[in-house]
């Protein structure tokens, strides 16, 4: 964990959310204590302790807001004062609201550790990816481990730590972001690089990259190693240039850390003929990359 990151991400909605409050409290009533004001008014002071619970809650403000608003509705259907309230002072505790989600946002840039990998690894070859998106932050490793002297005897092992946006619990973190990337072009993005190591390391074209997809054969799904239960991806490089073909199989696995990071380790095997490799190997989830990784963490 990036202790200063973490911080920074968990402080900003927080000061947001604490200077709208501060903003009206002067605007409108500066004759009351603001302690006073806070206190009145429940939603403001839900929030404010909120705030510091989203450090247990798992997904933070991801999960944290929605279920505060269902509670809340349902108060409200039960509570006449509750209605009465709402009435008068939607607009404040609806900029509130929005003040959470802005500092959410902006927190997503606040800087992640950097990558680590097993010591058998040797130096990584490559230290930054010029693809990976500016938002949110993220820091990449890649390492390429030779096993054998046949030319595919390698594996492209790649590091990412990713800020999660509004999260600071180590819990479910692994698996959203596994979801998102899944859903979303983060994956083609992150993997560009590697890929293009990967066609240089077999002698193919690079230019191959411009037109390559990941076919997903299994995703969602968990597998126990050796000192922690992670979810994973399983994937296909394929290359459509006269027809798909099956260049490399990856699998990710992901795990959640405490302040809003998440650590993925991808593997990336050129195929071996019609066999996937993790497989002919007798390692099909990657245990034995997956294992060293954990044991080399902080």
């Amino acid at each position: 964990m990036h202790v200063a990151g973490a911080v920074i991400a968990w402080l900003v909605p927080l000061i947001l959310l604490t200077g709208t409050i501060g903003m009206e409290w002067k605007r409108k009533y500066p004759d009351v204590h603001l302690s006073d004001y806070v206190q009145a008014d429940t939603f403001a002071m839900g929030l404010i302790v909120l705030s510091f619970c989203v450090w247990i809650i798992p997904l933070g403000w991801l999960l944290a807001l929605p279920l505060a608003g269902i509670c809340l509705g349902i108060l409200t259907i039960y509570s006449e004062n509750s209605r009465k309230m709402w009435v008068q002072r939607w607009k404040p505790r609806s900029l509130l609201v929005i003040a959470i989600v802005i500092g959410v946002m902006i927190s997503g840039i606040s800087s992640v550790s950097e990558p680590v990998g097993a010591p058998d690894w040797g130096e990584p070859i490559l230290t930054e990816n010029s693809d990976a998106p500016a938002w949110p932050a993220s820091e990449q490793h890649t390492w390429v481990v030779t096993e054998g002297i046949l030319p595919t005897d390698f594996t492209i092992l790649v590091v990412n730590h990713i800020r999660f946006p509004g999260a600071y619990s180590a819990y479910g973190s692994g698996s959203c972001v596994l979801w998102w990337i899944e859903f979303s072009d983060a994956d083609d993005l992150r993997l560009k690089q590697s890929i293009e190591t990967l066609l240089d390391k077999t002698n193919q074209p690079s230019s191959y990259t411009e037109h390559f997809s990941l076919d997903t054969i299994s995703s969602g799904e968990t597998h126990e190693y050796d000192s922690a239960t992670l979810p994973y991806s399983q994937k296909f490089v394929v290359i459509d240039l006269f027809g798909e073909t099956k260049v490399a199989e990856v699998i990710t696995v992901a795990q959640g850390d405490w302040g809003g990071e998440v650590h993925l380790l991808t593997m990336i095997k050129p195929m071996i003929g019609f066999d996937t490799p993790f497989y002919a190997d007798n390692d099909p989830y990657g245990a034995k990359y997956v294992d060293a990784w954990l044991n080399s963490q902080p």
